[in-house]
């Protein structure tokens, strides 16, 4: 059996060890499911805003911070850098990979700070979660979108540093390709939000 090679060492191919119970099939199976929950959180949300601009006429028109469209930006290249490194990966071109995953990972983060301005603008401008029904439905929508990007940016952090330590052998490489796929969704999922809020809400 060949030995360990040490954190982030020795001839640059990565340690292959296997996490006992797991699978692909049952890996791609979680983040499915996963997704599909999360699109029925937001579903609820969205039928709730419906439900509530119907009854009465104090739906105020909300101009959204300028910052947002920034922020839409970051995710999306965010999205084509973390994507560009997993396929770079399958090539085996792993100094490529780490490039590109982390600047995935920071425009992300920049996509969270960019939230935060855009908070903080709107609250600036008087609109906050009490007396402003379309603004309480904003704060709550992105609010919850936000969890889900710091939840998935956990993960994509944590493949950087199993990337790092080169640990990422065929057995972890499901890892990338799964927390690739969420980011996608995420990405997807803001996007459906802005349109939601530029063109009716």
């Amino acid at each position: 059996m060949a030995p360990d090679l040490p954190p982030g060492g020795g001839d640059g191919e990565d340690r292959d060890r296997p996490v006992p119970g797991t699978s692909r099939q049952t890996s791609i199976t979680g983040i499915i499911v996963l997704m599909c929950a999360s699109v029925m959180t937001f579903a609820s949300f969205v039928s709730a805003m419906v439900i509530r601009r119907g009854l009465n006429n104090d739906w105020g028109h909300l101009g959204l911070p300028s910052v947002l469209w920034w922020n839409t930006g970051a995710l999306i290249l965010s999205s084509i850098a973390i994507d560009t490194g997993r396929r770079l990966l399958r090539r085996g071109e792993r100094v490529k990979f780490n490039w590109f995953w982390s600047a995935g990972a920071a425009l992300g983060t920049l996509f969270l700070a960019g939230q935060v301005v855009a908070w903080v603008q709107l609250e600036h401008r008087g609109f906050y979660m009490q007396g402003h029904p379309s603004a309480a439905f904003f704060f709550l929508i992105t609010w919850a979108h936000a969890a889900h990007v710091i939840g998935a940016l956990g993960v994509v952090l944590y493949v950087e540093y199993r990337a790092i330590r080169y640990e990422l052998g065929p057995s972890r490489r499901t890892m990338v390709d799964v927390s690739a796929i969420f980011w996608h969704f995420l990405d997807i999922m803001w996007l459906g939000i802005m349109g939601l809020f530029v063109f009716w809400a």
